[in-house]
């Protein structure tokens, strides 16, 4: 996966979202979640996982990585605990995926009633899985709301319209 503290182009983008694609459908994911998440990745990061909030690299107070990590070290720490470059893309799907309601990232709110399981296993719209996201896990500053909905139907139609999947993992690391 492509990562580095710039700005992604839109190609490096579909690069990525296809890796994640692949990643997250492997876990059960459904393409309407995987492209909400995709949505909201690229308005926090150009689906980066290398990206440093206003590419202050090593602010660890900023965001980091894929959904942009407030204080980064709520991952950082993490990753660095375990073993893992913080800059891996597959670690940060594994935190997402495998730790984001056991941390309290996750928290369902009364607009969008979801547990994190029924999130990833959702066949709701992308849009409206895009603001459940928002929503429920980012939590932004600055939403954004309408871009990441616009987004998440544009990444729905980029991986509904056949594209080649990247290839298969070969996992790295164990989780604890």
């Amino acid at each position: 996966m492509i990562s580095n503290n710039k700005y992604l182009t839109q190609g490096e983008m579909e690069s990525n979202a296809k890796e994640i694609y692949t990643y997250l459908s492997d876990k059960g994911w459904t393409i309407n979640a995987i492209s909400g998440l995709l949505g909201n990745m690229q308005r926090e990061s150009t689906i980066n996982p290398g990206l440093w909030q206003s590419l202050k690299e090593g602010n660890y107070s900023g965001g980091y990585g894929l959904v942009q990590w407030t204080p980064a070290t709520k991952y950082t720490n993490w990753a660095k605990a375990n073993g893992y470059d913080i800059g891996d893309g597959t670690v940060q799907l594994y935190w997402i995926d495998q730790l984001s309601e056991s941390t309290g990232e996750w928290i369902k709110t009364s607009a969008y009633n979801l547990t994190w399981s029924q999130f990833k296993t959702s066949t709701e719209t992308p849009e409206y899985l895009a603001s459940a996201y928002l929503k429920n896990f980012e939590r932004a500053g600055v939403e954004e709301e309408e871009a990441r909905r616009q987004y998440a139907r544009s990444w729905y139609d980029f991986l509904e319209s056949g594209v080649e999947p990247a290839g298969r993992y070969i996992v790295r690391f164990i989780p604890a």
